[in-house]
């Protein structure tokens, strides 16, 4: 063998190594996927829901977690337990999963899947309450406040996120954050709290603008979330934070307490109610790929869904549903036989994958959603209920 060629081969090993040895040291994972594999939907079945003839609940409480998938559950139930203790997630009556993918194709995103959460109907990507020919669609706070409920909802993003416009807007364009607003200053809802993203950039208004398109519904709080007395008692009310000031349990506010405030105000409207809780901290920590985001947004997800059961369960007549509009990261519980038994997180992407996601129910009616495979079954049942109480009430 010549010497360049015995050089060449010495440099090839000693960076082979060189390369080997960073990636075991830093614990870097190369993930390589498969070929394509072609997408294949399997049949869905007819977009119905037969009549519910066992007890129906008087409130309804919609948990979602943005980009929350199994990976993410499995490091929840394997690392936020108290010893000797159930944990909040063994609590549910019923768990199950759902396919999150959109009108057609594998993934989707939050506007799409909200909607289907909401409309009952399948949709496409940024698809905000309208079909995929750009109808309108009617959601389920629409159907609630015609039958008299109170709506709400409470979020730790921006209150223009895909999530909680899918609940109350139509429109093709998630980016224009003053139509948006707008909608929602024009809508029925009687409880908004969130926070503000990206002000004056874009399609999104000062905040000045947007605390006066607000103001023709809400009574805006300020950061005590003290709720207003008297004659003013049962005003729809807001309240917003700045970017990314609500995160997790060290955060002030932290959703627990936004929660906490928020069943407040809907038991004292004395009337049924449908609350939507988002945390959007799986997504935002999963695009990231943030381990220590993810941990932190956990314990908070886990303690206001604590506080949610616990509603539940002494008011007695409210449904709790959990769920994930999709995954984000590809994320795997993993564990090291050389630190065993801790864990690790380890990630695929930093985008939305193609899993299914959870979805679990607990309290009057949740047996209804125990064969939900498709996430625009969620919306058809929840619809379904909603109409069916208001006929039961007036026969």
């Amino acid at each position: 063998m010549t010497h360049w060629k015995k050089t060449s081969l010495l440099t090839t090993v000693a960076l082979f190594m060189l390369i080997t040895s960073i990636f075991y040291l830093l614990n870097i994972n190369i993930s390589i996927p498969s070929s394509d594999i072609d997408f294949s939907p399997w049949q869905e079945p007819q977009k119905t829901a037969s009549d519910f003839e066992n007890e129906k609940p008087e409130n309804i409480i919609i948990f979602i977690v943005d980009g929350l998938g199994f990976g993410h559950l499995s490091i929840a139930l394997q690392t936020l337990q108290e010893k000797d203790q159930l944990s909040v997630w063994q609590e549910f009556e019923i768990k199950g999963w759902h396919d999150a993918k959109s009108a057609y194709g594998p993934l989707t995103d939050s506007e799409a899947s909200a909607t289907a959460f909401a409309t009952g109907t399948s949709s496409g990507f940024g698809h905000i309450g309208i079909d995929q020919e750009r109808r309108n669609l009617k959601n389920i706070f629409e159907v609630a406040s015609e039958n008299e409920y109170a709506t709400g909802i409470v979020t730790d993003s921006y209150i223009w996120d895909g999530t909680p416009a899918g609940f109350l807007v139509h429109t093709r364009d998630e980016d224009d954050a003053r139509e948006i607003l707008t909608q929602i200053s024009a809508s029925n809802l009687d409880l908004i709290f969130g926070e503000l993203e990206d002000l004056g950039e874009g399609k999104v208004p000062e905040r000045d603008e947007t605390i006066e398109i607000l103001s023709r519904r809400f009574h805006l709080l300020d950061e005590s979330l003290q709720l207003p007395q008297g004659k003013k008692a049962s005003d729809p009310v807001a309240v917003i934070f700045d970017e990314d000031e609500i995160q997790d349990l060290n955060s002030t506010p932290n959703l627990s307490k936004l929660t906490d405030v928020a069943l407040e105000y809907m038991t004292s409207l004395n009337k049924p109610f449908v609350l939507l809780v988002e945390s959007e901290e799986m997504d935002a920590a999963s695009h990231e790929n943030d381990s220590d985001r993810v941990f932190k947004g956990l314990q908070s997800i886990q303690h206001a869904l604590t506080q949610v059961l616990n509603f539940s369960k002494m008011n007695g007549k409210t449904l709790v549903l959990f769920t994930s509009d999709h995954e984000t990261g590809g994320l795997a519980a993993v564990a090291d036989f050389d630190r065993y038994p801790k864990l690790q997180m380890r990630w695929t992407t930093k985008d939305h994958s193609a899993v299914v996601v959870p979805l679990f129910a607990e309290g009057p009616g949740a047996e209804y959603f125990a064969d939900v495979n498709r996430n625009w079954e969620i919306g058809i049942r929840l619809k379904k209920l909603i109409n069916q109480k208001r006929q039961q009430e007036d026969n």
